[in-house]
């Protein structure tokens, strides 16, 4: 098979040289390295939040569980062991660590200087309670209704 100059000079040019390949890495390294820090700073800001959601979405089986069953049914919080439960409901859960917990239950529901708990009644009513949970990027607020038993979050920046 023959070549003419310019078939050659196209055949040579299909490639890319050591050297772009060399910047085009360095490049992707730079980029990877200025996004990587900011998805971990986004990832700690949604602790909190995915924490009050899961404790809320804990909250309401343990509300659905004293109806449905027409007993009471409590959901203790450990703040000094950083977990909660419910007996018969919801096994122990952790709070992720670096989240900041806050409880604030009616008096006759403390247990110890950091511990409490929230009781469903069959009737769907409550004891009432509010956990702030707070990552330093954002908070989130569970509160339960003491009249209605109602679980709702707030979120906050």
């Amino acid at each position: 098979m023959t070549w003419t100059a310019g078939q050659r000079r196209a055949h040579r040019q299909l490639g890319f040289t050591l050297l772009e390949l060399m910047v085009v890495i360095g490049i992707l390294a730079l980029a990877v390295a200025i996004v990587a820090p900011a998805l971990n700073r986004a990832r700690l800001g949604l602790m909190a939040r995915s924490a009050a959601y899961e404790l809320a979405a804990d909250l309401r089986a343990a509300r659905a569980a004293a109806r449905a069953a027409n007993v009471e049914r409590v959901l203790t919080l450990d703040l000094t062991g950083r977990r909660y439960w419910a007996e018969g409901v919801v096994g122990a859960r952790m709070f992720p660590p670096n989240v900041k917990v806050e409880l604030a239950v009616p008096e006759s529901e403390r247990i110890g200087i950091s511990s409490g708990r929230v009781r469903f009644f069959p009737d769907g009513s409550a004891s009432g309670a509010k956990v702030v949970l707070d990552d330093g990027r954002s908070a989130a607020s569970v509160s339960v209704d003491w009249l209605n038993g109602d679980v709702r979050i707030e979120l906050r920046p």
